[in-house]
């Protein structure tokens, strides 16, 4: 079966690739650099930090699947009704003071973590609740984000610095979510802090909390060292004059159809759905990995849950590497293209686990799966699950920045944020009954075939909608 792809694909090639070709000239602009290492910094810590609560709730409930996948809802959750929402009241606000102001919230809840675990660590609400507030805070600072990069670069520079943020999101979910939660958690010994009759006992994860809170602070700083000036926000003044709802303290039916008027569009644009649709299912399946890792060291490869780096370690180098990598290189396969081929790449990494573990248990019953070949098979085929997320989310990350309007793209960014995270919760519960029910092989076979019907779906969609001749559409 060939992949379709677009016409204008190969529109204005050559510019788009010498345009992406280096990010030195954006990486040049003072306020853009500061606002792209405050977005690498708060997101690497909100992953590693939500990684924290799971591998907290693993350790309380002896790596219950279903608990598991309970924490993660718990950060999924606010964005169902809070992300869209929160799109619409951002293109009206400051972005600057949306981001500074988040971050310093979220530096007062993984404070609060850090007092929750003192109190009671084997009270698992007081975290489900600081985690739900958390995100809810992170609702606000996404789509300021994402719409605070037009603002701070020229028209020629748009292009790079979309690209740039779109590997920062990869690598932020793959060292935190994947990666440094489990380093911090690692590396740092328990200890007691004394303060006059308070007795402290910290432990290794505790620290994880207590460095995600600094970070935030450290973000805060960053961006209050942008410009007032540099977030110039004119069409926020031509909204108020064109429009009847552009003002905050609107009516609930000016959100609604602001909030429709952003679904509009991206229905309208085919491949901007398309698009969100796959970036939503990149960062579901990312959650799915950290929500089956302790589990699935335990049960598939016979470890301790403590030994999941065995599964997100490969998986983020993957990510991450292929990352860096995925902005030149889709330039000269496609993004559609690339994107097609890592959902076929998914499909049979994800198959090829059961082949492994039975093809183990015959070859080497004596060893089974302690030896040590069966490790590396495993190491290599989550690295490669790591690679093959990459094709996917960075291409479609690139076409959903490209393709949302200006005056609208944090709508949109909020669109797809809801979409992910109203996704999550039942693929993520789904998950966890099938892995008490069935063994671990026979769930690596339905995300097999989950990714096989998402890679069929695509295929089909992208065909039956193409996109009318002379239309401006460059992916």
């Amino acid at each position: 079966m060939s992949i379709p792809t677009q016409d204008s694909e190969k529109v204005d090639r050559a510019e788009k690739q010498s345009t992406l070709a280096s990010f030195r000239p954006v990486l040049r602009n003072r306020n853009f650099l500061l606002l792209w290492i405050a977005q690498l910094i708060s997101q690497i810590v909100l992953n590693a930090a939500n990684f924290g609560i799971i591998l907290l709730v693993d350790q309380i409930t002896n790596n219950n699947v279903i608990w598991a996948g309970v924490a993660i809802i718990a950060f999924t959750l606010p964005a169902v009704p809070f992300s869209a929402l929160a799109g619409v009241l951002i293109e009206r606000q400051n972005k600057r003071r949306v981001l500074w102001v988040s971050n310093i919230l979220r530096f007062g809840t993984m404070f609060l973590v850090v007092i929750s675990l003192q109190v009671d660590r084997t009270n698992l609400w007081p975290l489900f609740t600081l985690s739900f507030m958390t995100s809810v805070i992170g609702q606000f600072f996404s789509p300021a984000e994402g719409a605070s990069i037009p603002l701070l670069v020229g028209e020629r520079e748009l292009l790079p610095a979309l690209a740039l943020f779109n590997i920062s999101l990869s690598v932020a979910q793959a060292i935190g979510f994947l990666l440094l939660g489990r380093i911090i958690a690692t590396i740092f010994p328990p200890f007691t802090l004394s303060l006059g009759p308070l007795l402290l006992h910290i432990k290794s994860i505790d620290m994880l909390f207590v460095i995600a809170g600094i970070a935030y602070v450290i973000c805060s700083v960053l961006i209050l060292a942008i410009p007032v000036s540099a977030f110039n926000e004119a069409h926020l003044f031509k909204r108020s004059k064109d429009e009847p709802h552009g003002q905050i303290g609107q009516t609930i039916e000016g959100l609604w159809n602001d909030l429709v008027s952003g679904w509009r569009i991206v229905r309208g644009d085919q491949l901007l759905y398309f698009a969100v649709i796959m970036v939503s299912m990149a960062n579901v399946l990312m959650l799915l990995i950290g929500q089956v890792a302790g589990a699935f060291v335990q049960n598939f490869l016979n470890r301790q849950a403590a030994d999941m780096s065995l599964v997100l370690a490969p998986a983020a180098l993957g990510l991450v590497a292929a990352s860096v990598l995925m902005p030149r290189f889709s330039q000269r396969v496609g993004k559609i293209r690339l994107t097609a081929v890592g959902l076929l790449a998914l499909s049979l990494g994800f198959f090829l686990f059961p082949i492994s573990h039975w093809l183990t248990l015959t070859i080497d019953p004596k060893h089974g799966t302690d030896s040590p070949w069966f490790l590396w098979v495993t190491v290599l085929l989550v690295f490669a699950l790591g690679v093959a997320m990459a094709c996917v989310n960075v291409p479609a990350q690139t076409i959903m920045q490209e393709r949302a309007p200006e005056t609208s793209r944090a709508r949109v960014l909020s669109l797809q944020f809801m979409l992910y995270n109203a996704g999550s919760i039942p693929v993520l519960l789904f998950a966890g009954a099938v892995a008490l029910v069935v063994n671990f092989s026979q769930l690596m076979i339905v995300i097999s075939i989950s990714m096989l019907l998402l890679f069929w779906w695509g295929i089909r969609y992208i065909r039956q909608n193409k996109q009318p001749e002379g239309s401006p559409v460059e992916v």
